[in-house]
């Protein structure tokens, strides 16, 4: 009896082990997971500009309001900045979602950015050089692979400029929306950034080297850098804006409404 008492405790005390460590690890996971929800990042130029939504596979990401056909990585220009081509966005939520973290395009909600735990990137993009041509591709999460930009399909994922425009303000207007891979002739096709000699080359102007001092701000759980635009590309900046806001941002209110009336009509 005495030793049917014993096995009993024995029993009770390993299940209590494995609950807290079932438990444990649940709430760790948890934690894990709420590390990409709104409160981790309360930023008005997230919270102003977009919602939060839910996806399998990928958590908590981020839908901003924007125009029907919008993809990342489109408004904005290229600068030359500590030895990087680094990009300018002319969105005010584009401090953030082009230089951390991942961009997929879904099915239903469209282009979604996903939080990274990653540093500061110049731009995370993906990069190809071919022939007269350059093109970059948001950066998407793990296990998602792009083909070439003129293959079927595959240029909805890509911008596409000739090398001689690359450096123009507003880049969107320079985009080739149909790439057309006969053109690449018998050049190498590089999946890399273009070096700067050559794009001067291609422009027949000199590109400048920016300085661009980082800020930091500091949320709960991380911190992030901001860049404090010198004054020459606060104006390129400045000069775009109003077009941002007439072309490419919805009110949050017309925003829901559209999205609400395209899934009754699927």
């Amino acid at each position: 009896m005495e030793k049917l008492k014993f096995l009993w405790k024995k029993i009770v005390l390993v299940s209590l082990g494995f609950l807290l460590l079932f438990t444990f690890s649940c709430s760790t996971y948890q934690g894990t997971s709420d590390y990409s929800s709104e409160g981790v990042y309360n930023l008005n130029d997230l919270n102003a500009y977009g919602d939060w939504v839910y996806i399998n596979n990928y958590g908590e990401v981020w839908q901003p309001f924007v125009v029907d056909g919008w993809m990342p990585f489109d408004n904005g220009h290229w600068a030359f900045a500590d030895g990087n081509w680094t990009w300018i966005s002319y969105e005010p939520f584009g401090w953030i979602v082009y230089h951390y973290g991942y961009w997929y395009d879904d099915p239903f909600y469209g282009w979604v950015w996903i939080p990274g735990d990653g540093a500061w990137s110049p731009a995370n993009v993906l990069w190809i050089d071919y022939g007269d041509y350059i093109g970059w591709a948001p950066l998407p999460p793990r296990g998602i692979e792009y083909g070439r930009p003129w293959e079927r399909g595959q240029e909805r994922y890509w911008h596409v400029v000739r090398m001689n425009d690359f450096t123009e303000d507003d880049i969107h207007d320079y985009r080739i929306m149909h790439p057309r891979g006969n053109e690449i002739g018998s050049g190498e096709i590089l999946n890399r950034p273009p070096g700067r000699t050559l794009v001067e080359k291609y422009t027949a102007k000199p590109v400048p080297e920016v300085n661009i001092p980082h800020e930091t701000v500091r949320l709960p759980q991380r911190e992030f850098h901001k860049m404090n635009l010198p004054p020459e590309e606060h104006q390129r900046v400045e000069q775009q804006t109003p077009r941002v806001k007439r072309d490419v941002l919805v009110p949050r209110e017309e925003f829901h409404q559209q999205h609400q009336t395209n899934k009754r009509s699927k």
